[in-house]
């Protein structure tokens, strides 16, 4: 299965308000939204998702026109029903990847950082004028069961204009090195500093 990191998907809102019975009330969906990977199919249809609590969803209303036989990661909004879930918006989220040996540490803003199942996500700020950014992790040092890990970034002379909310996830696993259980430092360098959060494997 190829792990892809789209730089751009975004899904409008399928559906946005259910009407009820009477003309002065309207339904809304009960709407979840986290952090998903979403499988497609051998026809680019995304028809399957697993949440990072590990609970998977069959898709009602597939996503068309990705790559096939692919894996995407994404934030989702969702309704379910039983094992069945209809996507209501769904925007990228990049897939971190080993980028130690092109190392870049550009300034950006974060928001937050949180372990979930199988990534440490991050919720960024970056500063763009609508050009094309990199991102991965760059390992600095493991040892004695302990990783320190860098947010790679390269502005790529994007001019640093206007706020772009950006969702990147971080596969704990791919962090050689350490066992369950061990340490990982995440720092971020920001326009205030750098920033760093301690998770667990």
């Amino acid at each position: 299965m190829k792990r892809h990191s789209l730089l751009i998907l975004a899904i409008a809102c399928l559906t946005a308000i259910v009407s009820s019975c009477s003309k002065e009330e309207e339904a809304y969906p009960n709407i979840i939204t986290e952090m998903a990977d979403m499988y497609t199919d051998a026809e680019g249809v995304g028809n399957k998702f697993t949440t990072d609590a590990g609970v998977t969803y069959t898709v009602t209303n597939g996503i068309t026109d990705l790559a096939p036989n692919a894996l995407y990661r994404i934030l989702c909004g969702y309704v379910p029903s039983g094992n069945n879930a209809a996507i209501y918006q769904a925007q990228s989220v990049f897939y971190l990847r080993d980028s130690t040996e092109i190392a870049k540490t550009d300034p950006t803003d974060v928001m937050s950082a949180w372990r979930a199942g199988k990534y440490i996500n991050i919720y960024l700020a970056p500063l763009t004028q609508g050009g094309t950014q990199y991102w991965g992790f760059i390992i600095e040092k493991i040892e004695s069961g302990h990783a320190w890990v860098r947010l790679h970034h390269n502005q790529n002379n994007d001019p640093r204009s206007y706020t772009q909310p950006t969702y990147a996830s971080l596969p704990v696993d791919d962090i050689k090195g350490i066992q369950k259980g061990d340490i990982i430092t995440l720092s971020i360098y920001t326009s205030n500093g750098i920033q760093t959060w301690d998770f667990k494997k």
